[in-house]
């Protein structure tokens, strides 16, 4: 923990989010986090969600969620 790159871009914490359409797709667009991704990650959350659970529950859950915002 004493050594570490100078630019602090290294992870602070580590927040465990069960691995459900849902809650995955809550917790990218948290107020709090929907600006702070890597470009890449919600691409890669998607493609992993769709991996497990297919595409249509992944899209029906995103969909739901948006409506809400």
């Amino acid at each position: 923990m004493s050594r570490g790159v100078a630019d602090r871009w290294e992870h602070q914490t580590i927040d465990y989010v069960p691995f459900r359409p849902a809650t995955v797709v809550k917790y990218m667009l948290r107020a709090d986090r929907v600006h702070r991704w890597a470009p890449l990650a919600p691409a890669l959350f998607h493609l992993a969600l769709v991996h497990v659970y297919n595409r249509t529950p992944v899209e029906r859950a995103t969909a739901q969620i948006v409506r809400r915002m």
